[in-house]
This record gives C-alpha cells, structure tokens and sequence, in this order.
C-alpha cells in the first residue's frame, strides 16, 4: 500500500539530501494553487518540503481526477522532466505549501554526480509504477464500497493521528474528490461511507473521518494483514 513509503528526500544519505535542498529556489504557494499544470513542458522539477500537495488529471468531460497525494519529502514532475515530455498531471497544493525548484537539467546534473540518489529515484519511479498498476487492476475488480476502503487505509497511514479508539485522518478531502480517487460517483461515495459508519468501520464529524475498524477495511477491500 502507498501509505508505507518512505519519501524521497528522506531516502538520501545525508550529504546527498543536503546537497539536494541547496540546489532548489524555494516558493510558497498557496492553498488550492497550481504547483506545475498538466501540459506544461516538463523544464523544471518540484521537491515539496513542507504541506501536501495532489496530483490530478482531467478526462475529456473535464472531470476531475485525483492520481495521488504526495507528502513533504516528495518530489514532483520528474517524469516528465527526465523523459523530456510535457506533463500529464496537474498538482495542487492542498495546505499552504514550501515548494522547491529546480530546472530538469540541474536534476539530471545532481543524479550524475550522486549515483546512491540516482538509486533511490529508480526505485521511487518503480515504486509509483507499481502504484499505478495495482490501482488500476483495483478499479477493474473492486466494487466501489472496496475502492473506498483501500484509500481510507491509505489516508489513515498517510494522514493519520490516534483519536478516541482510531485513527481521524488529517487530511480533509471532499466527497467530490474522494469519488474521483475512487473511480466512483459522489453519491456511491456517500453510500459506501454510511454503510462503513452503520458497521462500525469509520466515524465521520465535521468532514472528518475516523477510522475505527482497519482489519474490517482491509478485509473489504482484500489488502490483507498490514505491511511492515
């Protein structure tokens, strides 16, 4: 599951991590602002340091579609800024977030001369890969009421604090965007949601969730025991 990675700033060697954060010209932006736009030439490279930031894509109605939360530590667009291709997502800042920046060529300059970093980008772009494969293989056998339970458990790991006998996700997302994550409607969504609460499985106040049954989620959803 996407919750147990680590992210890839914390993955460096020490050295290498420093040498990375003194590269990058650092910017704010905003809650609910653009980080890099879909379609923009892939020329430069976002390393989230601080608030979290999600990713989407927009089919040919214009729907909305979230591909993924990524956390401080994370970095973003260097697909396309390594393969040479114009973006396919567009990321947005979901808090108040401390950006990063650093032209494509200064990335492939930094993994020329730190070839543990270059590693450990490998293996973060396998990583993802392999995310995006399981997803979909998700969306064509999981029900809606299944789709909905993985990415709680996502949530929970990703975003979670312990609260009254659970784990509250700490990371508000509207139903509208949880429907998109999940391939589902909102109204699926919100179905799926009052038979987790009627069961047992989460609470929800104030556009919060509490998730309250994880083996319970799991077991819906076929993850299986939690990884170590």
């Amino acid at each position: 599951m996407a919750g147990t990675d680590i992210p890839f700033l914390r993955q460096l060697a020490p050295a290498d991590a420093d040498d990375l954060q003194r590269l990058v010209r650092i910017r704010s932006v905003s809650r609910g602002e653009p980080i890099v736009r879909a379609g923009a030439a892939g020329d430069d490279v976002a390393l989230v340091l601080s608030g979290r930031v999600k990713l989407v894509a927009y089919g040919a109605d214009s729907r909305e579609v979230v591909l993924a939360i990524r956390n401080p530590g994370e970095l973003i667009g260097e697909m396309a800024a390594l393969g040479g291709q114009r973006r396919s997502a567009t990321a947005i800042a979901v808090d108040d977030v401390e950006a990063g920046y650093m032209r494509a060529d200064e990335l492939r300059s930094f993994i020329a001369e730190h070839p543990d970093a270059a590693l450990v980008l490998i293996r973060m772009l396998v990583r993802r890969l392999l995310d995006a494969t399981r997803d979909l293989v998700d969306l064509a056998t999981q029900d809606s009421v299944g789709m909905v339970a993985k990415r709680l458990l996502e949530l929970a790991t990703d975003h979670g604090r312990p609260f009254e006998g659970g784990t509250r996700i700490e990371l508000t997302l509207t139903q509208d965007e949880l429907a998109s994550w999940t391939g589902a409607t909102r109204e699926t969504v919100s179905r799926a949601l009052r038979l987790m609460r009627r069961v047992g499985w989460i609470a929800t106040d104030h556009r919060t969730i509490t998730v309250l049954d994880p083996d319970g989620l799991r077991q819906r959803c076929g993850e299986g025991a939690p990884r170590r």
